[in-house]
């Protein structure tokens, strides 16, 4: 039997690019692609062309391809290291991209993760008309000091008034050239559905290394005060922020 595409009845019939190939031409050669799949292991590839076979040609021909030219512009001053003013619009665009790449991440191994974390109903949402991003998600977005790539893939849980793992969450971290990007998307017991949660996170300089783009709360300018390194003891490792919310469980330990 043939796999459904994350996004519509269709079968899988196309392999969606990881990275587009606008970023692939705009930041090669930089550091090797790192990337997580799957719940029980890690594959880190070093070929930057890497592809998931996860869709359908007309949803990644189609919506998918419109999410990838409508960040294009901004993108590509920010892996580029370019200043920039994103209005509450380009930050919703670019959540969608983010969240977009979760999803697919998220989908990419339905052997060892047979049940997404993404509802099909979060995924469908994605899709116009709607084009509505999962409820309790939060984005952030940095600065790394180096160019590199990464895409990364965590499980989240926590506490809500006293009730253990209220929450479940799935945590990922992408790094295309110098843009960070981080998306944290929480599914909580349905007494706590009307709640705005808050979840806690590891200690860190968070205030000064990121930007919270979603929810949106007027513009904001790129890049954040302290931009993330890749080596030296300090707060602003870039391994803090891939580690901020391992406080359950890792999917692909």
């Amino acid at each position: 039997m043939s796999r459904k595409c994350l996004f519509c009845p269709n079968p899988v019939d196309s392999a969606e690019h990881l990275w587009s190939d606008w970023i692939l031409e705009d930041l090669k050669p930089v550091e090797p692609i790192h990337i997580k799949f799957g719940k029980t292991f890690a594959k880190w590839v070093d070929d930057p062309e890497v592809r998931i076979k996860c869709v359908c040609q007309k949803c990644n021909n189609g919506w998918m391809s419109a999410i990838e030219s409508e960040n294009k512009p901004h993108m590509l001053a920010m892996l580029n290291d370019k200043p920039t003013v994103l209005l509450p619009t380009q930050q919703k665009l670019l959540t969608r991209w983010a969240v977009l790449k979760s999803m697919i991440l998220d989908g990419s191994s339905p052997q060892r993760r047979p049940i997404p974390f993404y509802t099909e109903c979060e995924r469908t949402g994605m899709k116009p008309p709607s084009r509505s991003l999962p409820v309790n998600t939060l984005t952030w977005i940095g600065r790394l000091e180096v160019k590199a790539f990464h895409a990364g893939l965590t499980n989240t849980f926590g506490g809500i008034n006293g009730i253990p793992k209220a929450f479940q969450g799935c945590v990922v971290t992408i790094i295309v050239g110098h843009l960070v990007i981080q998306v944290l998307t929480m599914h909580v017991l349905p007494m706590f559905a009307t709640n705005r949660i808050r979840p806690v996170d590891k200690p860190g300089a968070w205030n000064v290394d990121l930007l919270e783009i979603w929810p949106v709360f007027g513009e904001k300018c790129w890049p954040p005060k302290v931009s993330f390194v890749l080596k030296g003891s300090t707060p602003h490792h870039i391994a803090h922020l891939i580690n901020r919310w391992k406080i359950g469980e890792d999917i692909t330990k």
